[in-house]
């Protein structure tokens, strides 16, 4: 990311946090009793996503050279999409759970508004691309009315919405 400022407020801070609890949970228990995060489980989680995402995030920056904010309703529709078809499929379900339920951690100390899927690309190649996410950027956008215009992060993106 470009700026070191928290672009969110408390309640996205909160929600961010509670969610990935959640989702670890999901991930690294079974019927809440046993352990069940598997090779597989963890390989998806800790590699194979974030290297899809870091490999979107270099595309986006050969091609775009600016940072991509997808977070108008088609953006939100296509995330939602992707997030229902890893978590319906049991053979990537346990890396997802484990992929967003870190990234959202992660998201929520950085204090990076839209979807916890960039986090990661954003932290290390530097840039601020945003996808919508149907659960934060009503809180994100709501809170940012909240502040209200004249209190808006000094590095508040302005690029259109698509």
């Amino acid at each position: 990311m470009n700026t070191a400022e928290r672009r969110i407020g408390r309640a996205g801070t909160i929600s961010r946090v509670i969610v990935a609890l959640g989702l670890l949970y999901l991930a690294l228990t079974h019927d809440g009793l046993s352990w069940r995060l598997t090779w597989y489980d963890a390989v998806l989680g800790l590699i194979t996503f974030p290297a899809a995402m870091i490999v979107t995030g270099l595309a986006a920056s050969r091609l775009a050279g600016q940072a991509i904010h997808f977070t108008g309703p088609l953006g939100v529709t296509v995330n939602t999409a992707v997030i229902v078809a890893l978590l319906a499929n049991p053979y990537t379900a346990g890396g997802a759970e484990l992929f967003y339920g870190i990234t959202l951690l992660v998201a929520a100390w950085c204090g990076q508004p839209g979807c916890e899927a960039t986090v990661m690309s954003n932290l290390i190649l530097g840039r601020d691309d945003q996808i919508g996410c149907p659960a934060f950027t009503p809180i994100d956008a709501l809170e940012t009315r909240r502040r209200g215009p004249g209190q808006r992060p000094a590095n508040h993106p302005q690029a259109e919405r698509v």
